[in-house]
């Protein structure tokens, strides 16, 4: 891979834009979803099936997509992924009917599963196993970017427009990345293997121990985000500290800010000290800053304690996909990362449920402290397993 004067390689950076794109778009109709869904007269539980919808395909076709990944080749799937992104966009803003903009949100769904997961695959299957952390760090580097954008312009859009627009805007950044995946990142050989031979190297992925326990971190790292950062955080400020809609945007944008900061030193990090210790006192901090959340009643202490979560939970959230691509057997690299990402999609679907359960029982810190105990344990079960940078050959679990 032919690198640039920053060290990563043209294909890095280029797959990076893309998931960039992918996850602003992906966040620029977060905002107006539901309010695109009561156009048509339905009810609010029908409007929060347009994200559940979302989250359920992306949970059905992770490792699906991986698996077509590892049959096919990463970059073509990744191209299949970027044009459903474009048309089910394209649908959603011509919907006529809630019913269509129900299944253009699925098809959203599948293509957003298939092509973060093939971009990690490609990542995994041409970065050097020295610079893998620093790499994986860069491409969630995108991935933030993304997150913190959209939301920002979607608004901004709709309002320019009406709720269809941001749907558009989705769909001109599907062709980009379609381009971008097209011109820049060149084929790799398939694994030749049959679909049925690729699902079974999937369950021979599982039969390795310290693959097991990463899917457990995965699933705890994503009821930190999607539980009780997303969902019980904001109703906790709202209910409980009496914080208003903006004070709430500062806390969680402070910690994306600081997320942001920590994640290219603690790539190199991974890369220098090993996965392994990075991964044990990441989970370790991440879960005392995210228990501490119930605790602290007041704006600006919710300012400092979010700048700490930022900074330990984006230390925690690189080693794992790292660990991932070490473990990863030559020609499944697409079905160990979409294995690690369904893990991560159960949870996001899970997590919220659990969490507003939590709020409902006002029960706000047992639920930041069931969330940090489940980090707590997935440090423990890390201490386990032998470390991946310097056992890639040889850790069978």
């Amino acid at each position: 891979m032919q690198e640039t004067p920053t060290g990563f390689g043209r294909q890095t950076w280029a797959l990076t834009v893309a998931v960039a794109f992918v996850m602003t778009g992906v966040s620029l109709v977060a905002p107006i979803i539901p309010l695109y869904a009561l156009e048509f007269g339905v009810s609010y539980t029908a409007a929060g099936a347009l994200i559940t919808g979302f989250a359920l395909a992306r949970l059905m076709f992770s490792l699906l997509g991986g698996v077509a990944g590892d049959r096919y080749g990463a970059r073509r799937v990744a191209i299949g992924g970027a044009l459903l992104l474009t048309v089910s966009s394209v649908t959603a803003a011509l919907a006529p009917s809630y019913g269509v903009l129900l299944i253009s949100r699925f098809v959203e769904g599948m293509g957003s599963a298939v092509l973060a997961t093939t971009a990690s695959q490609y990542l995994v299957q041409t970065a050097p196993k020295e610079r893998l952390g620093r790499t994986m760090a860069l491409y969630q580097t995108g991935i933030l970017v993304g997150v913190a954008l959209g939301p920002f312009i979607g608004g901004r859009l709709a309002e320019l427009g009406d709720f269809r627009t941001p749907f558009w805007a989705y769909s001109m950044l599907g062709i980009v990345v379609a381009g971008l995946v097209t011109f820049f990142i060149r084929d790799l050989p398939p694994s030749g293997k049959t679909v049925r031979e690729s699902f079974r190297a999937t369950g021979d992925i599982l039969k390795m121990r310290s693959f097991r326990v990463l899917l457990f971190v995965a699933f705890a790292l994503f009821i930190m985000r999607g539980g009780a950062r997303i969902t019980l955080f904001p109703l906790f400020g709202g209910e409980v500290v009496g914080l208003s809609p903006a004070q709430i945007g500062d806390v969680l944008s402070m910690s994306a800010v600081t997320n942001l900061l920590i994640v290219n030193p603690g790539g190199q990090l991974v890369d220098r000290i090993g996965r392994k210790p990075v991964a044990i006192w990441g989970l370790i901090l991440a879960g005392l800053a995210t228990s501490a959340y119930g605790f602290v009643e007041s704006y600006s202490s919710l300012l400092v304690l979010s700048a700490v979560f930022g900074l330990t939970s984006g230390l925690a959230s690189i080693p794992p996909p790292t660990m991932v691509g070490d473990l990863a057997p030559p020609g499944a690299e697409g079905s160990a990362v979409g294995l690690y990402r369904t893990s991560g999609d159960f949870a996001f679907i899970v997590g919220p449920i659990v969490m507003g359960a939590m709020a409902d029982a006002g029960a706000f810190p047992a639920g930041f402290i069931i969330s940090g105990v489940l980090l707590g344990v997935a440090a423990l079960l890390v201490t386990t397993i032998p470390e991946t940078r310097r056992a890639q050959s040889t850790v069978s679990g």
